[in-house]
């Protein structure tokens, strides 16, 4: 069998600039050639190192400054009329259905993500192929009927409960249309080191993942300066960029400045952003993983690879955090500062 993923425009297949979905795609394509199939991926670059795993095809998709102002506004003339939900959407689409027709054979699944616009263009380009979208957002889009959508695509896949009840709610699925696959992670990378049960002193507490206001790094900040004040032992490191690429400029974010001083105050470590293949040592090297979304995260691939590499995790009561980790972790209200001091007061004993 032929599987053929097809990445977003904004998403590259990369461990240097790749977010989530390149690493699913990754370990999917794995799997996939493990198990004797032949995989593509079709994926936008931007210069930096690809994921060698299945064969890779660039695809160019184009960003505003690439395009004259005639060419925008007739862009966002066509997005209107076609209701599509990207902006210049047609370069993105015309290369896909492009690359789409050269393979050789022709794919027998193509995979989008978080795209309710693309699978019909698809469908045309390979009539045969069975096109499936893998949700790991809630997607919202700007198509009025979703009727041509539900006509190409075999299904709709959810990352969580979360996203599945969401989906069904907002675009009022018919049943059987969405099933649910939840994420997981690769064992192989990700492990307990030897003495992961030791207790450690100071204990380690990890913060990894885009700098953003919603991931909520500055609330594990607060509540370990409360405990360091409280003479209890506790180290926060913080890893991650304002985004997957593009990092460097941290100071230009008005969170990451207020992060900053948070993070001096108590002596944090900031590490900026870590490529993919250093995650499952920094990882395991820390006792636990604080993962304190302030909005519904889908289904975060930290909590598992926390979970795998012999950390507790401390996560927010919301979106598929819980469906992520499910009576293994410390859930909580992550507004709730009190009961995030207790969480790592407990895990300190």
């Amino acid at each position: 069998m032929h599987v053929c993923f097809i990445n977003p425009p904004n998403e590259y297949y990369s461990p240097i600039s790749g977010g989530a979905i390149a690493t699913i795609t990754m370990q999917h394509a794995r799997e996939l050639l493990r198990r004797g199939h032949q995989v593509s991926v079709l994926t936008p670059v931007n210069g930096d190192e690809l994921y060698t795993v299945g064969q890779v095809f660039p695809i160019q998709p184009r960003q505003r400054h690439e395009l004259s102002f005639p060419k925008r506004a007739l862009s966002r003339v066509r997005r209107k009329l076609h209701q599509w939900d990207a902006a210049y959407y047609e370069w993105y689409m015309r290369s896909f259905v492009k690359a789409l027709r050269q393979l050789s054979p022709a794919p027998d699944v193509i995979i989008f993500h978080n795209d309710f616009v693309s699978p019909k263009y698809a469908k045309r380009a390979i009539p045969s192929a069975r096109v499936f979208v893998d949700l790991q957002n809630e997607q919202r889009t700007n198509q009025r009927d979703l009727g041509p959508l539900l006509q190409s695509v075999q299904r709709l896949i959810a990352c969580s409960r979360h996203i599945h009840d969401w989906t069904m709610r907002q675009h009022n699925l018919p049943a059987g249309k969405l099933a649910i696959i939840n994420n997981g992670i690769d064992p192989e990378a990700f492990y307990p080191r030897p003495d992961y049960l030791a207790a450690s002193t100071p204990l380690r507490v990890l913060c990894i993942g885009r700098i953003d206001r919603n991931k909520g790094a500055d609330i594990a900040a607060d509540a370990i300066q409360t405990l360091q004040s409280q003479g209890i032992p506790i180290h926060l490191t913080v890893a991650g960029g304002i985004w997957f690429y593009g990092h460097g400029n941290e100071m230009s974010d008005p969170y990451f400045r207020e992060l900053k001083q948070k993070m001096d105050l108590i002596k944090a470590d900031y590490l900026g952003h870590i490529i993919r293949p250093n995650v499952p040592e920094l990882v395991r090297n820390h006792d636990v993983v604080c993962v304190l979304s302030r909005t519904n995260d889908p289904n975060p691939l930290v909590c598992l690879e926390a979970m795998a590499s012999g950390c507790a995790v401390v996560g927010s009561n919301r979106g598929g955090i819980p469906d992520a980790c499910g009576e293994a972790s410390l859930l909580i209200d992550p507004d709730n500062r009190p009961a995030v001091e207790a969480a790592l007061q407990r895990l300190e004993h």
